[in-house]
């Protein structure tokens, strides 16, 4: 219950015994009294601070008409909640002036026409004006904690609106950002109508940390949800006055904390699961742990051992953003909770681990003897849907090959990463696999071999050495005719040359290295020397 407002306090049988007459400031009636005070003193407004309810008998009035306008208005400018002024002592009837200062200030103004006790009033008005306090208190107490206890026991957005729906009798939506509709309850109001209502303000509704009331037909109560200074979405109550009880504020407010709650938790449960997984993976990859154990441990993650196989994968941004240490971690994290949340929509069950630089990796296990594409395309697909539900940069997902025990996920996952690495400018794909990247994956596997090295400056050795004697055209002429298969024209048109100044430089070429460009092996022995060298350059 709020604060009790001035017709309730009237409606006493202290000052009901009176027989109150309302004589003016009639649309004040509504306004809550906090306290009742008894003055005699005619400057007695500098004393107050608001919402008490004012009795005297106005014998130390000055009956001038100025002077009780005056009276009325000083009133009225603390925020006083009313004037009770007992006829008899000093005035019969209230003069006009006072009335018409009631009226314009919206101050009630009441005549008591029996003489009462005014002792006896305020300790009715201060006993009901504690006991509504109590009561307040003890609903928003009953409110705080049934919204917490929903949220720290999981409760779903749903089941908070519902609830919230259910304690204040009216509709309430959960809106996101983009002003969907997340979740709703309309009990028994119409849902058509009720969600009409508020497509016709959820547009014009400001994204601002406060709780505000938008008016419409009927209007709003509308509170944000979020934290950090982050707001994530808008949970709203239909509110056909424009003056929302406090009992339907703290509700909806309290509704909104549930949520927020009930999001924080999810996420550090999340959270503790990220990480215990993460450290299986990384314990995976370093390979210390005999099978028993590893079979042990990725059976309490969730990933049962027995009767599967396993299948490692890795998921990068294709366009990995410039970023500091913090941020680059929180982003890789980011990715991991998506990944997360799409391996529980793909149905697979699957470790996931944010690993070093921006990359996820992943472990599912395939039921013995299954096709694994099928499962392949399903989780790639609902992580591409994950990781681009808000417009941000698709990702790369590699899988490496089958394996049939955890101790051998090392090699699969081993083959996932170099199958990332070596993609360059990669096709539209779902997924990558060994195959997808041929002859460029075993040129990055074998990057370090010394043997690789020896044929890269073999084969193209004195050609770099020429190009940092003289401008460096030379290997961008020969990366440009390989790239087209030995069609000149095609290579001079890319380079923006003529075809003399190309066949000049081709020649050079030629006789710098001892060969000829239009030997299909040769071309073919500078290709795979190029993309050597270009994996040796790259790297991890």
């Amino acid at each position: 219950m709020e604060s009790p407002t001035v017709s309730d306090i009237l409606a006493l049988p202290e000052l009901n015994s009176g027989h109150p007459e309302i004589v003016a400031g009639n649309l004040g009636l509504v306004r809550q009294v906090r306290w009742v005070h008894v003055s005699e003193l005619r400057d007695i407004a500098h004393l107050l601070s608001g919402g008490e309810l004012l009795l005297t008998t106005g014998i130390a009035l000055d009956t001038s008409g100025a002077a009780l306008a005056h009276y009325v208005e000083s009133l009225a400018a603390v925020g006083a909640a009313g004037l009770v002024l007992e006829a008899g002592r000093r005035l019969q009837t209230v003069p006009q002036p006072m009335r018409q200062a009631a009226d314009r200030a919206e101050l009630p103004l009441v005549l008591l026409r029996r003489e009462i006790k005014f002792v006896k009033v305020t300790e009715e008005a201060h006993s009901f004006i504690i006991n509504a306090q109590l009561a307040a208190l003890r609903a928003s107490q009953e409110i705080h904690e049934t919204f917490t206890e929903l949220a720290v026991e999981g409760a779903s957005a749903t089941d908070i609106v519902r609830r919230a729906a259910q304690m204040a009798n009216r509709p309430v939506l959960l809106s996101g950002r983009g002003r969907q509709v997340l979740a709703f309850e309309t009990g028994d109001f119409d849902s058509a109508s009720t969600l009409t209502s508020w497509r016709e303000v959820a547009d014009g509704i400001p994204v601002s940390g406060r709780t505000r009331f938008i008016a419409g037909s009927p209007g709003w109560l509308v509170t944000p949800v979020g934290a950090r200074g982050e707001i994530w979405a808008l949970l709203a109550m239909l509110e056909p006055t424009s003056d929302p009880s406090l009992r339907n504020r703290s509700i909806l407010d309290r509704a909104a904390v549930g949520l927020v709650l009930n999001r924080l938790v999810e996420r550090d449960r999340e959270t503790l699961e990220m990480q215990a997984q993460r450290s299986f993976l990384a314990d995976l990859v370093a390979g210390g742990e005999t099978t028993a154990v590893l079979d042990a441990r990725a059976t309490a993650l969730g990933l049962a051992a027995d009767g599967q196989e396993f299948l490692a994968g890795c998921v990068r941004p294709i366009q990995k953003p410039q970023e500091s240490a913090e941020e680059s971690e929180a982003s890789v994290r980011d990715l991991g909770h998506r990944v997360s949340a799409a391996v529980r929509a793909a149905g697979v069950r699957c470790l996931v681990g944010p690993s070093s630089g921006s990359t996820v990796l992943l472990v599912a296990g395939i039921p013995q003897g299954s096709d694994p594409l099928p499962r392949m395309a399903r989780l790639a697909q609902a992580i591409h849907k994950a990781v681009t539900v808000n417009g941000d940069a698709d990702v790369l997902i590699t899988f490496g090959s089958m394996v049939s025990s955890l101790r051998e996920v090392r090699r699969s996952l081993r083959e996932a990463e170099q199958v990332m690495h070596s993609l360059r400018e990669p096709s539209p794909k779902p997924f990558y696999q060994l195959p997808d990247v041929r002859v460029r994956g075993l040129l990055h596997l074998l990057r370090e071999d010394p043997r690789l090295e020896m044929f890269c400056e073999r084969e193209l050795g004195p050609l770099l050495a020429a190009d940092r004697r003289s401008k460096g055209e030379l290997m961008p002429t020969l990366r440009a005719v390989l790239d087209h298969a030995g069609n000149k024209a095609s290579a001079a048109a890319s380079l923006g040359l003529s075809r003399p100044t190309l066949y000049t430089r081709l020649a050079r070429i030629e006789t710098i290295l001892n060969v000829d460009l239009d030997s299909v092996e040769s071309r073919l022995s500078l290709q795979v020397a190029l993309m050597a060298m270009d994996e040796a350059t790259r790297g991890l």
